[in-house]
């Protein structure tokens, strides 16, 4: 399984992949920017998408459109800090496949995400 981390937050990114790869036994790569991430997605074939909303130039969903725009058949899970339901909506009318909030306890969100991970790749393989 091969998840491509995208935050804007360079600390956040190496915390996000660390708990990943050291609990969860998920591999990852990460990147800065929704720009970089879709130069990643044109090189190399992920499983799934995390995505942060709130970063310049594109932010999470105007990220997510341009994925299904160019008919990218990659799960995307928006992993944010906003809990607004406009933002929500937004991601849902766009074709997100889940959601996860970034607050409270880390160790709890990370099971989370890797939970959310896990199930989509599974459905998406038929598992």
């Amino acid at each position: 399984m091969k998840v491509l981390l995208v935050d804007d937050d360079p600390v956040f990114l190496e915390l996000s992949k660390t708990f990943l790869e050291v609990f969860h036994d998920i591999n990852s790569d990460t990147v800065e920017s929704a720009g970089q991430a879709l130069e990643k997605l044109d090189e190399l074939s992920y499983d799934v998408v995390v995505s942060d909303y709130d970063m310049p130039y594109m932010d999470g969903i105007s990220f997510l459109r341009t994925i299904r725009d160019k008919r990218i058949d990659i799960p995307f899970i928006l992993f944010t800090g906003l809990g607004k339901e406009e933002v929500m909506s937004r991601a849902i009318e766009n074709g997100v496949d889940s959601f996860v909030q970034k607050r409270g306890d880390p160790k709890a969100q990370y099971s989370e995400l890797s939970q959310q991970i896990s199930r989509i790749v599974n459905n998406k393989s038929g598992y």
